[in-house]
């Protein structure tokens, strides 16, 4: 209770320097963008492009986030968003007129708004469960300048298996070396990969199929009663509906971790896992 207590009155306390910051962002390329547009909007108007741009962006972010919470997500408003910061930036260090110190003064102001406006986006999306908790893992700095071609290709699997776990990642290298081993004794030492079936070389390009994580099995157990409710009813429910449904009952969960959840839920009831 005193660990959560303290918690809050940091970001209670956090509040009024973010919030000082994003408005001295926002006055810094208010200026220098009102400034810049005067030759085209007039100097009555030309408050009109400053505005427009933040208020975009701000709405852009917000939108974005909501259609999230909602399940709906479009990524094309991220895309806008980040085309809008991007022609912040570039008419702020613009007015610096190719000087190296002005242009990071100038770059400065637009890029504390955007940070501080992205880094509470991000905080709201790890409160609602949109975010994941875990990144992956470093592999040592050791193993890079001892075996970099090896490592290279480790953590190459790692991205494209979703593999966060750099010791999870060891395991299922060691599964492959005893595959191609096996191929190895089997077809011989180098006319394995042509003479091995597809079969046996798509295993080697796909990660083995994983049992339940324990910090999922409450989930997946929320799920099949949402489902067999749903179908003791002779309805059925979308995966959409079914993600809403549990964070509607106060389940908090990633993206990342939701759609292997649902998929679990709906091949327990159907009787494919235990």
């Amino acid at each position: 209770m005193t660990g959560s207590r303290t918690l809050l009155w940091c970001r209670l306390a956090l509040v009024p320097p973010i919030a000082a910051l994003a408005v001295l962002g926002a006055i810094g390329s208010f200026a220098t963008v009102r400034a810049a547009a005067v030759p085209y909007f007039g100097a009555d108007l030309a408050w009109i492009v400053p505005v427009g741009l933040d208020l975009g962006i701000l709405v852009l972010i917000c939108w974005d986030l909501l259609l999230e919470l909602d399940d709906t997500p479009w990524p094309v408003l991220r895309w806008i968003a980040w085309s809008y910061i991007g022609g912040t930036v570039l008419v702020n260090t613009s007015a610096a007129h190719g000087d190296p110190a002005a242009t990071a003064a100038h770059a400065a102001m637009p890029v504390l708004f955007i940070t501080v406006t992205e880094g509470v986006r991000f905080q709201v999306r790890r409160r609602a469960g949109l975010a994941s908790s875990s990144g992956r893992e470093r592999i040592p700095r050791a193993r890079w300048l001892l075996a970099p071609v090896s490592t290279t290709l480790l953590w190459r699997r790692m991205v494209l298996w979703q593999v966060a776990s750099y010791t999870r990642a060891l395991e299922l290298e060691q599964e492959r070396l005893m595959l191609i081993s096996q191929l190895q004794q089997k077809h011989g030492r180098f006319s394995w990969r042509w003479r091995a079936s597809v079969a046996e070389r798509l295993m080697l390009k796909t990660p083995p199929a994983e049992d339940t994580p324990e910090e999922d099995e409450e989930l997946v157990l929320a799920a099949c009663l949402i489902l067999a409710s749903h179908e003791a009813d002779g309805r059925r429910i979308s995966n959409t509906g079914l993600a809403r449904k549990l964070r509607d009952d106060g389940h908090s969960v990633a993206n990342e971790r939701l759609a292997g959840v649902v998929r679990a839920a709906r091949a327990r009831m159907n009787g494919a896992l235990p």
